[in-house]
């Protein structure tokens, strides 16, 4: 095995940390009422369909999904230009591998061992563009879902609405949730492109990003701003009032 034992090590760390890190963020999300970035998202996310569906206009609905396109778009053709860079890295193997050695306390290792690492590298990013174009699919899905959504003027029934509310948020739940998948495929990248000096930095790099992740997404100032800002839905408001015949008569001659 070109790979030394740290190497593995150093990888087997990375894919670990990352595994328990995302599954212990999604049992913070759903089953604590600790504070946590996924879900204040959620609620505020089921109070938007709720409005949504009270509302006679929804081009600004409908921007502000088109919005949100936009921007894991660009994550995605961002993802396209590191992977082509990562592909022209592994042809240049042996110029990356005389850079690498330049560093102090850099270990010594051969061309095909900085392939390798290259390879690991443009398997993350491969990972990230399958869930940040799965998340970008599932935003054109939600687009759909509301331009089906009854007219504002429509009565629902209690049962209907919350139907229509939990499937719309858990749509824009599953896209976010892939969206930030790939944002820390990116941040693991970046931890591992330490990995070419040497694997005690590719361990300390990939601790730092869990350290931020955490940080960030459940600590924040960020997390605190959405937690407090969540609107309750006012329950006896949720039906709009049906429109009634004038009253006013023309006056008679």
């Amino acid at each position: 095995m070109p790979l030394s034992a740290l190497d593995i090590f150093a990888l087997s760390y990375m894919i670990v940390i990352w595994l328990c890190y995302a599954r212990y963020a999604k049992y913070r999300a759903k089953h604590t009422n600790k504070p946590s970035l996924s879900r204040s998202l959620k609620s505020h996310r089921e109070a938007w369909v709720h409005s949504i569906l009270r509302r006679e206009m929804r081009m600004t609905d409908s921007n502000l999904l088109g919005n949100q396109e936009r921007v894991v778009g660009f994550f995605a053709s961002t993802t396209l230009l590191l992977l082509a860079a990562v592909i022209s890295a592994l042809t240049s193997s042996e110029l990356v591998r005389q850079l690498a050695a330049g560093f102090p306390y850099a270990v010594e290792q051969t061309d095909t061992i900085v392939q390798i690492k290259f390879f690991c590298l443009a398997v993350l990013l491969v990972l990230a563009f399958f869930n940040v174009t799965w998340s970008l699919r599932q935003y054109g899905f939600a687009n759909v879902m509301m331009g089906s959504l009854p007219d504002h003027l429509e009565p629902l029934s209690d049962a209907d609405r919350n139907r229509i509310v939990k499937q719309f948020t858990k749509l824009l739940d599953s896209a976010g949730h892939d969206n930030n998948n790939a944002l820390r495929g990116y941040y693991f990248g970046i931890a591992m492109v330490f990995w070419l000096f040497h694997p005690i930095l590719f361990i300390f790099g990939s601790t730092v990003v869990v350290g931020v992740l955490f940080t960030r997404e459940c600590h924040s100032t960020v997390v605190h701003s959405i937690t407090e800002s969540i609107y309750q839905i006012d329950k006896t408001k949720l039906q709009p009032p049906l429109p009634t015949e004038s009253t006013n008569k023309p006056l008679s001659d």
